[in-house]
């Protein structure tokens, strides 16, 4: 190994995300693990759960406190939301998601993609599309197809808004680090 790659800081795919409360998360990671089954696919774990604003993409692991303190000034607790809808993307992503995108979370996403804009980031632009990853990879293209449409509604109490970023030790059990705005000064995950 080259002394300059062994001097690089470690990398993190960043994004910027709600979490629901832990009860919610656990009830969706068992929804997850359920559709993961009969889709033979891969469900995300409760720790992982959550609803994407933006994607910033690859940077050096202590960019996130610079990354942090874009969310200074935003909620960083918010209000309930119902999850309604399991959809696909592709052939072998299923989420849930709510039927459309309240006020407050298109005017939280407005904010975020302004902050981000006027601090110079790049990042993935396209529309928010409010939903939350359950199963990737479902092989059984046919159970993935079967499992579109209105499920019982799971009521998120509330949610945080997080800075995620990929875990060094990424495990099936934990792809995620989370990061509070609280901890910019820091950078330190949460």
């Amino acid at each position: 190994m080259s002394t300059e790659a062994s001097r690089a800081p470690p990398m993190s795919r960043f994004f910027v995300a709600l979490r629901p409360d832990p009860d919610t998360a656990a009830e969706l990671g068992e929804l997850a693990a359920g559709l993961a089954r009969r889709c033979r696919g891969k469900a995300l774990a409760a720790c992982d759960l959550h609803l994407t604003l933006a994607f910033i993409g690859e940077r050096p692991r202590p960019a996130a406190a610079g990354l942090l303190a874009l969310l200074d000034g935003l909620p960083r607790e918010l209000p309930a939301l119902r999850l309604e809808t399991i959809g696909r993307f592709g052939p072998a992503l299923l989420w849930i998601g709510p039927n459309g995108t309240p006020d407050w979370l298109a005017e939280v996403d407005q904010g975020l993609r302004q902050r981000l804009d006027v601090a110079g980031e790049t990042w993935d632009r396209r529309a928010l599309r409010p939903h939350v990853t359950l199963v990737r990879n479902a092989r059984d293209r046919a159970a993935a197809h079967a499992a579109i449409g209105a499920v019982p509604t799971i009521e998120v109490a509330g949610w945080r808004l997080l800075l995620g970023g990929t875990h060094e030790a990424a495990t099936p059990a934990c792809r995620y680090r989370w990061w509070a705005p609280m901890a910019a000064a820091t950078g330190e995950p949460q």
